[in-house]
């Protein structure tokens, strides 16, 4: 991760495309996959939540993306 920014409602997740490619549409399968909608666009996962979400669903989100990164800079086998 190179860079978390917030800016009023928007969260932005940068990752860094140095330390391993970044396939957007792969990233976005796996966020499917877990049962959240994130799309992120090039090395930036972006979230726009709704200002009336819940706690449990904002955390099910950020834990979406701690999930996906987390496997994301994992070295492949």
């Amino acid at each position: 991760v190179v860079d978390v920014r917030v800016k009023g409602a928007l969260g932005v997740v940068q990752l860094d495309p140095t330390h391993r490619a970044v396939d957007s549409v792969i990233l976005r399968e796996r966020f499917v996959e877990l049962g959240v909608w994130i799309r992120p666009i090039g090395d930036v996962i972006y979230l726009t939540p709704p200002l009336i979400i819940s706690a449990t669903e904002l955390q099910k989100l950020t834990h979406a993306i701690v999930t996906v990164i987390t496997e994301w800079s994992k070295p492949r086998r």
